[in-house]
């Protein structure tokens, strides 16, 4: 049987073919658009990962709506169970840029607590800010990567020059993109004032945070709380929308290429209309039929799998190439990645091949040898 399907494939190289290389479209938009969505839920899952433990507190007005002071900081610190508390004023790096996910941005941090925020990451070169640092910086490797500096060069910010005393291990997270400069520095250097993005409140041991979280709402005056649970929730569903928007385009442009499949093997039903009639009049069962036709749409949904696979890896490897000396890595393909897509073809090849097969299984032989 299988001789049989390999060699009708072969008799129609042309519309094979072009077949394979409408499923294989689809499957080169699915690893590309797919990895995206990969990279991005990675770079979530370890960047919330490194912040579980810490409870964001923000100003009334919301995230990143500038209404809360280094002076809460010290509010929050007396609220029982609150173990440490310091505020953070989060700021895009490039004059001009704009906070985004994966975009370059400064960290002002209390060069004393550089190590507490940054922890469980460690440097891979010099050393974490520490008191006394004015106009030093500690950068992560996409930054480092990106300008082609290290430990000694020097970070202009805003027409400011600092000197990186550290470059942090990649984690595969927003602080490989982020350079943590002292906040005060930092809050001249955006002229804002005492202001400052957010505060990280820590608990103390065996205290839950969602409690905390409300307990800090309720004692601070004019502040808001995301607990570590508040904030998974909203992240994965932005990160869903976010999935959903590229996956389902990716899969549009594969069910356009199962269509050819489903068009290709309409036609090749029809053209062998009477070699159907032949194989039945020599005794050939309706289910011989049905596997030959589906055999060969499922072989033309995985030749387009390996394709569009193959392709879409290379192109995703060149442009990772590319990216990686501006310091940003976008695409991440995972075995998880490869199976779905491997898996998808397939099932598309054989879905799209079962109508023509059952219209190819049902013909009676007299009916088949008088077609013309």
């Amino acid at each position: 049987m299988f001789d049989i399907i390999l060699r009708n494939l072969s008799q129609r190289k042309v519309r094979t073919g072009l077949t394979v290389f409408g499923i294989a479209l689809g499957i080169f938009a699915v690893i590309v658009m797919g990895s995206m969505s990969e990279n991005f839920n990675q770079t979530f899952e370890t960047s919330f990962s490194l912040t579980a433990d810490k409870i964001r507190v923000f100003g009334s007005s919301g995230v990143f709506g500038g209404s809360v002071t280094t002076g809460k900081a010290a509010d929050v610190r007396k609220v029982p169970g609150v173990k440490d508390a310091y505020g953070l004023l989060m700021a895009p790096l490039e004059e001009g840029g704009a906070m985004s996910f994966g975009g370059n941005q400064i960290v002002g941090l209390p060069p004393e607590k550089s190590q507490t925020v940054l922890d469980p990451v460690r440097v891979k070169e010099g050393r974490f800010l520490m008191r006394g640092d004015r106009y030093e910086t500690v950068i992560g490797t996409s930054i480092a990567t990106q300008y082609k500096i290290g430990v000694g060069d020097r970070l202009e910010i805003r027409d400011k020059y600092f000197t990186v005393v550290g470059v942090l291990e990649y984690t595969g997270s927003f602080f490989d993109s982020s350079a943590a400069v002292p906040l005060d520095i930092a809050q001249d250097v955006y002229d804002m004032g005492d202001m400052v993005s957010m505060i990280f409140a820590i608990p103390e041991d065996g205290v839950d945070g969602d409690v905390l979280a409300r307990r800090i709402k309720l004692s601070v005056e004019g502040v808001d709380t995301l607990s570590p649970t508040e904030l998974e929730k909203e992240a994965r569903q932005s990160l869903m929308i976010f999935s959903v928007i590229t996956v389902s385009a990716a899969v549009l442009a594969a069910i356009i290429g199962g269509l050819s499949v489903m068009n290709t093997m309409l036609m090749s039903v029809m053209e062998r209309t009477k070699e159907f009639g032949i194989l039945k009049a020599m005794g050939a069962e309706e289910g011989d039929i049905l596997m030959m036709t589906v055999g060969e749409a499922a072989i033309m949904g995985l030749l387009g799998g390996l394709l569009g696979l193959a392709c879409g890896w290379g192109v995703v490897y060149a442009m990772n190439m590319w990216l990686a000396g501006k310091g940003i890595v976008l695409f991440l393909i995972t075995p998880r990645l490869v199976i779905i897509a491997m898996l998808f073809a397939i099932l598309l090849g054989t879905l799209s091949g079962i109508y023509p097969a059952l219209r190819a299984s049902r013909m009676s032989p007299m009916e088949a040898l008088r077609y013309e």
